[in-house]
This record gives structure tokens, C-alpha cells and sequence, in this order.
């Protein structure tokens, strides 16, 4: 298997981590700085606040965390979570997690790539439940062909809510799929979305335009 990606060397993940960058001011506690640990020479403090930055939905981090997984620096080398995390980055709209996943799923078994695909839409599916209007973006972009998992219809579902959200830039896609589906799968999706909509965003009608 060839490691293509960038090597996780200093200069390499420190873009994108200038010093003090993720710090919070007004009493606020600091997040994690990993280009600080970086700098500093201290490799597995760096692969520590990726971690937490990327479990806390930090879009760099996971982008991050995934290169040392991919490389096995400061953390045991593991593939799976390498592809889980650049998915999860990619599809959330990191431009550089969606270039080492691509690389990444050409090395890898493709059902590994679809497994990590389910475990990123899962991921974003309970953010949406709990009031993330970005993380149905990221549902419906799981289902566009750039990702190699195309679906009309779910991209399609997502895409709904997404404008019921108030995402005005989901409006050209959803449009464009209307034209793709018939109208019995148009009127059945549409339900679908309906009653996700009246189960999750019924209460907050701030959130978006109805249905």
C-alpha cells in the first residue's frame, strides 16, 4: 500500500494551526492548539488535540486526525479511522480532507470506504436531529456522485430540509434533482422529509421556511 498523502512531518500540519489561532478570549477557556504541540516538538500532545478538536466537530481537526492515523505518528496506524475522518471533513466541505480521501479509498478495500461513509453520515444524521441545519448539507453532499456513493433521492431528501433550514444553497440542487425523479418518488421523499421535519424542527419554526 502507498502512502501518498502529505507525511505528517512539523511543517505539514502546522498549516492551517497558527500559534494561538484556536484560542478564545473573554474568559473563555482555550481549545486545543495543534500547531503549538507541533512547534514544540511534542508529537503525541499535538495527535491529543486533534483527537479532541475532532471529536467536538472541529473540521481541522478531523481533517488533521486523519493524516495521523494515515501515517501512524503519535497514534497507532489505522486506516479505517484514517478514511472515517477524512470522509467525515470531506463531506462537511474540507477541501484537503476530500483530496487524502480519494487518494486514501484508492489504496483501500471499497467496502471499507462505504463503511466509513455510513459511519460519517451517522455521525452528521444525530447532529442534525440535535439542531445542526449545517450537518444536513453535509447528508446531502454524502450523496452527490464526487463522493462515489451518487443516490437522487437521498441527496435529494437531505437537500429539502436543507432549504426548510434556511440553507439557501442547497435551493440550486434540489432543484436541479427534482427533474431527475419521478413524481412518485418525489411525492413519497417529500413525506419523508416532512415528517423528519415534524419530528425534529416542529418545535424551532425559526430554524426555516415550512415544508
Amino acid at each position: 500500500m502507498k502512502l501518498r498523502l502529505p507525511h505528517i512531518a512539523l511543517i505539514a500540519l502546522v498549516a492551517g494551526f497558527p500559534v494561538g489561532a484556536l484560542g478564545q478570549t473573554g474568559g473563555q477557556p482555550e481549545r486545543p492548539d495543534v500547531g503549538e504541540a507541533l512547534r514544540s516538538g511534542d508529537l503525541q500532545g499535538a495527535a491529543r488535540s486533534a483527537r479532541e478538536l475532532a471529536e467536538a466537530g472541529d473540521i481541522e481537526g478531523q481533517y488533521k486526525l486523519s493524516l495521523f492515523f494515515w501515517h501512524g505518528v503519535a497514534l497507532t496506524q489505522n486506516f479505517e479511522e484514517a478514511i472515517r475522518w477524512s470522509t467525515l471533513a470531506a463531506i462537511r466541505g474540507h477541501k484537503k480532507a476530500a483530496a487524502a480521501r480519494r487518494q486514501m479509498a484508492t489504496t483501500l478495500n471499497p467496502a471499507l470506504v462505504l463503511k466509513a461513509m455510513d459511519w460519517a453520515r451517522g455521525r452528521m444524521a444525530k447532529s442534525a436531529e440535535g439542531g445542526d441545519d449545517d450537518a444536513l448539507l453535509a447528508l446531502a453532499a454524502s450523496y452527490s456522485a464526487s463522493f462515489g456513493a451518487a443516490n437522487d433521492i437521498e441527496a435529494y431528501y437531505w437537500n429539502v430540509l436543507a432549504v426548510a433550514a434556511g440553507k439557501a444553497e442547497a435551493r440550486r440542487q434540489r432543484d436541479a434533482l427534482v427533474s431527475r425523479l419521478k413524481q412518485p418518488e418525489l411525492l413519497k421523499t417529500q413525506q419523508r422529509a416532512n415528517e423528519w421535519h415534524g419530528r425534529f424542527r416542529a418545535q424551532k419554526p425559526e430554524r426555516g421556511a415550512r415544508l
